[in-house]
């Protein structure tokens, strides 16, 4: 393992994104120096090393206590990596990251919101429903909103329901009333 880490550094985009893969593939231990290392690596600048990175983190998954590395990368300056960080925050047990995801959930970049409120619907648990009710009743993006539909149709609440079926009645996007009458029935 020790040899794949320098190439993860490579000025070869291909050799960076081989060598990413290749620590999914062989799933070390989660420890805090490779995940450094690999949020270090979701600020690639190309977007296929830093989906790489996403899918190993998914792969290793690192215990809660290592995320602050991935959860610090929410507030770069950099949209493509704040939505990065939000997608390997996805892919891992991020519960105890639930209250930065949501401070982060009002980022300028619509594809960052998106990719939060999946992570945040997937391990907020029902504390959650509020701020997904809100998300789906008012952000200005329908795949945001699109995705709160779907993250609380998986929900039972009555509350849910109620704002879906206000999404289904009021929303002025297909894709986000199809989402919603799905999660309403």
């Amino acid at each position: 393992m020790d040899s794949i880490f320098p190439l993860v550094l490579d000025p070869e985009e291909a050799v960076r994104q081989a060598a990413v893969t290749a620590m999914g593939r062989f799933r070390p231990t989660a420890t805090d120096t490779i995940v450094a290392l690999l949020a270090k690596t979701l600020e690639d600048p190309v977007q296929s090393v830093r989906q790489a990175v996403v899918v190993t983190i998914g792969e290793i998954e690192p215990v809660p206590q290592l995320l602050e590395p991935i959860v610090g990368l929410l507030r770069s300056s950099d949209a493509a990596i704040r939505k990065a960080a939000a997608q390997a925050l996805l892919q891992i047990d991020s519960s105890q990251s639930v209250s930065s995801l949501i401070a982060a959930g009002q980022d300028s970049d619509p594809d960052v919101r998106q990719a939060i409120v999946a992570a945040v619907g997937e391990w907020g648990g029902v504390a959650v429903s509020p701020w997904l009710r809100e998300r789906l009743a008012n952000d200005a993006s329908p795949g945001v909103r699109t995705e709160a539909a779907y993250r609380l149709g998986m929900r039972s609440d009555v509350e849910a329901k109620a704002a879906l079926d206000r999404a289904v009645a009021m929303d002025a996007d297909s894709g986000v009333r199809n989402w919603a009458k799905r999660g309403g029935l």
